[in-house]
């Protein structure tokens, strides 16, 4: 997959506390064929380049790999869980609310392949999701972020998707527009990512949820440039 200048800058600048150089090693991640989105918490293995420049992926390359960060065989969830690729089923679902990721997109000055990006990753665009945290619907509200937004029901596909649209464009607001920042906020809360010095926290879900969102914004954003070629 082509980064085309892509937001895998800002993913490295936030992770880049956790090792030296890890901001190459993401870049690379996302740029070859072994990041993909995984229906499993995948194992991330860490070897060097020819240059030395550390490489992350989620199988061991050769004998110099080690493991960097131990997979589960539980399904890796951020709120509803998600597999490794389209269904059927999730497309007609994400086509259904497509005119509504377009309008709610357009008032707020999002991207409409971001929002759909977060809103697959968080429920697979299943207004019935929720996780085992309360985390409700499309985009996955909290109880006290949806109070805070003005939500009075998180099934309803529209209030939802408008909360969870204005409260992660307030967190780029707060953030200087570091998507990386924005989505980790998104994912573990501002109070985590502030307690860690405006990083990404070195929590499992939120490292493999951060690219795991931006490989999908990626995809949606190819899509929709294929339509206009």
């Amino acid at each position: 997959m082509k980064n085309n200048g892509f937001a895998w800058r800002e993913v490295a600048r936030a992770f880049d506390y956790l090792c030296p150089g890890i901001g190459a090693c993401l870049l690379g991640l996302a740029a070859g064929p072994a990041f993909q989105p995984q229906a499993h918490a995948a194992d991330v293995y860490v070897s060097r380049s020819p240059e030395g420049v550390p490489v992350y992926t989620n199988q061991a390359q050769d004998v110099s790999s080690r493991l960097f960060l131990k997979g589960t065989s539980e399904p890796f969830v951020a709120g509803f869980g998600r597999g490794p690729r389209d269904n059927e089923s999730l497309r007609k679902r994400r086509e259904a609310l497509e005119p509504l990721i377009q309008d709610v997109s357009a008032r707020h000055g999002l991207d409409p392949s971001l929002l759909r990006a977060i809103a697959h990753v968080e429920s697979q665009f299943d207004n019935r999701a929720v996780s085992p945290a309360g985390a409700r619907g499309l985009m996955q509200l909290m109880p006290g972020t949806a109070k805070r937004y003005g939500t009075t029901d998180r099934a309803d596909p529209a209030q939802n998707l408008d909360a969870g649209a204005r409260y992660f464009k307030d967190l780029l607001t707060r953030y200087a527009g570091n998507l990386a920042l924005a989505l980790a906020a998104y994912n573990s809360g501002e109070a985590n990512v502030e307690r860690h010095a405006r990083r990404v926290p070195p929590f499992r879900e939120t490292m493999l949820y951060v690219p795991e969102v931006l490989t999908r914004y990626e995809s949606y954003r190819q899509a929709e440039a294929a339509k206009t070629r």
